[in-house]
Formats: C-alpha cells, structure tokens, sequence
C-alpha cells in the first residue's frame, strides 16, 4: 500500500512539472509609466502589455521552447527591446529601461544564465565595433564617400569580426550539449572553418544526434562554402502552393539568381521593389529564383505581394534551420548568389545598397 501511495505522489509531482506549458514573467522594470506599451514575443507569439507601477506580470505560451524571446518597449517616441533565451518556466526581471538592451538578464531561468555569459564574453568587442560604426556614420554625414570610409575601417572591423568568431568558437566547444549552444549554431555559418565546425560535431553527445541544430552542423560539415567556379547545391523545397520543387528545376538554359531574403528584414524590404523590376526587366535571360528563409507560407506569400509577384518564391517549414541554409551558408538578408546557365557561381552580393541590375548585366555580357 505504501509502494501505491508513494507512486502516485511521485506521479503528481511529475505531472505538476511536466504541466508548465507556458513562459511566465514577473519582476519589475523601472524608468517607465503605466502608459507605455510592451511586448512579448518568442517564435510566432507575440503578446502586448502594460506595467502596473513599474511591475512587469505576463505570460505568454512558446510554440518551441527553449528559443528566443524578446521584450519590445515603446518608449519615448522609439523603441528599445531586449532579448532573452527561455523555455516555458517562470522567471524573473529586475531591470531598467537604461540597462536595454543588452544589461537584463532573467534570473531563475534554467537557459538565460547561458546566454548573458555568451553575451558577456564579447561585450568589450560590441563597443569597439559600435564606435566604430558610430564614426562611419559621422563621417559619412559630413560627407564622405561610403565606400572611401568603409575602406578605412576595414581592416578593424575585419579583426573584430575575427576575435569574436573566435571567441565563439571556444564557448560552443564547452556548451554545444545544451540548448543555447545548439541555438547559436546557425549564426555562424560563414564564420567557422569547416574543420570547426568538424571538430563540433565530434564533441556531440550521441543523444543529441537526431536534434535538427546537430543535422544542420552535419550538414555544415559535409558542405564546403561556394566560390566562383563552383557548381550550385541542389535541394528540395516548397513553392507557394506547397508543392515540393528542386533548386536544379529552375536551371532553364538562363543564369539563374538565388536571393535569400525574409519579409521581416527591413533591408530585404526596401530592395523587394527594385528586385521585383529586376525580375521582371531581365527575364528573357535571369530565372530569378527568392529563397524566402522563414518557415511559414503566410510570411513568404506576404514578400511574393511586396515583390509584385514578379519571379518565383521558394520555402521551407524547417526555415533557418533547412539543410540549403548550411549548405550555401546563408545567414545575412539579402544576399544574391548568381549562376550561369552551367550552375557555376559566377558572383556573389550582399545587401540591398549594390547596384545589383549592373552588377547582373556587367557578368552576363563578360
């Protein structure tokens, strides 16, 4: 009887844990009224809400979870935010609004610890590369050519970018078995060596070997970064009926154009206008091919307007984590991989301020 009795206690705390199926925050942010408004968000949830005296109570349910959850603050005519890394617990903030975005951390959380230590870790390489930033643009206003001042910086920020990769490298040696770790994976893409990301994958706990982070380090390893020469990575893929098509089927006796972009990347928003003409100006010789990288059909069909429905829009339902994203190392939005009607990789581009017509006509007339 006794045996009975413990087991069923033992079940009732189980359930009791297993039962937590949402995010649950409470603490207090200081430097803000009543009136300003909040929100929460982790993967497609997003809730809005207001303090009360300065104290911060809301819960929100996350799709996935552990993942990334931000805290958005409409505050005096712009917007500050802070991320965090949760799961569906209950924790706690104690903060200010001048410690947005990057000085919060949630306290009793079993993830966020992990990411305020990552954080923690290149800060000092933040600030040197926001002062940096801070003077190109300064110079820039005064006059300067953007292209004569980013040649002047170069070099810096070249270092930085390299101290930091290192940096990174280390911490996900030690912490690749834990959720955060995984997490960071795919926000390195184009910065490790294939041998990292080899020596990555070898520090893998055997249990961790079906996680979809793991399959995409796999993949990373099994793939080498294109250059030009090199033939295109085929993959399969969904077109805005749903319908699974092949990378290769656009392959028509023209170059094609490959552009990662995301309807949420403000950049990829303001190109969408001139690709949709380029799209349509130069399609007796560019398939011109959009890789819209989220994992939903809503969001790609919702850029496929934006472009004017001019040339086609591709998708997948494991978004940034798809096999193609590793294979062709794509992390920054939008970036422009041309091939020629052979599938060599003729030229690559990245981001919207390219004169990317010329550039497309200057490689097709070589």
């Amino acid at each position: 009887m006794m045996n009975k009795l413990m087991m069923l206690i033992a079940l009732f705390f189980s359930i009791g844990i297993m039962a937590q199926d949402k995010l649950y925050v409470t603490g207090k942010i200081t430097g803000i009224d009543n009136k300003t408004k909040l929100s929460i968000s982790g993967g497609e949830k997003e809730k809005e809400f207001y303090l009360k005296d300065g104290v911060i109570d809301v819960e929100v349910d996350l799709k996935e979870a552990p993942t990334s959850v931000f805290i958005t603050v409409f505050y005096d005519k712009t917007i500050k935010y802070t991320s965090f890394f949760l799961g569906n617990e209950d924790v706690t903030i104690e903060a200010s609004i001048d410690d947005f975005p990057n000085e919060v951390v949630a306290k009793n959380s079993k993830y966020d610890g992990l990411r305020y230590e990552n954080y923690s870790l290149s800060k000092d390489l933040d600030k040197k590369r926001n002062d940096i930033d801070e003077i190109i643009e300064k110079e820039i206003g005064e006059g300067a050519k953007p292209e004569v001042v980013y040649a002047k910086y170069k070099d810096e920020l070249d270092a930085i970018r390299k101290e930091n990769a290192g940096r990174q490298y280390e911490f996900l040696k030690k912490h690749i078995n834990t959720d955060y770790g995984r997490n960071l994976i795919r926000f390195y893409v184009d910065q490790f060596t294939l041998e990292q990301f080899k020596t990555l994958y070898s520090l893998v706990d055997p249990i961790n070997m079906d996680r979809s982070e793991i399959k995409f380090l796999k993949t990373l390893c099994d793939s080498k970064q294109l250059e030009v020469g090199d033939i295109y990575y085929d993959f399969t893929t969904l077109d805005l009926k749903s319908k699974v098509v092949k990378f290769s089927d656009f392959f028509k006796e023209k170059y094609v154009l490959l552009d990662f972009s995301h309807v949420n990347c403000g950049y990829c928003y303001m190109a969408a206008p001139k690709t949709a003409l380029i799209a349509e100006e130069l399609k007796d010789k560019v398939m011109y091919v959009t890789y819209h990288t989220g994992d939903n059909l809503k969001e790609a069909e919702e850029y496929y307007e934006l472009k004017g429905k001019k040339g086609n829009i591709i998708w997948n339902k494991e978004g940034y984590l798809h096999p193609a994203m590793a294979m062709y190392r794509s992390m920054m939005t939008p970036t422009y991989l041309l091939f020629n009607s052979e599938g060599k990789l003729v030229k690559e581009v990245n981001g919207y301020k390219a004169d990317l017509k010329s550039i497309i006509l200057e490689e097709i007339e070589k």
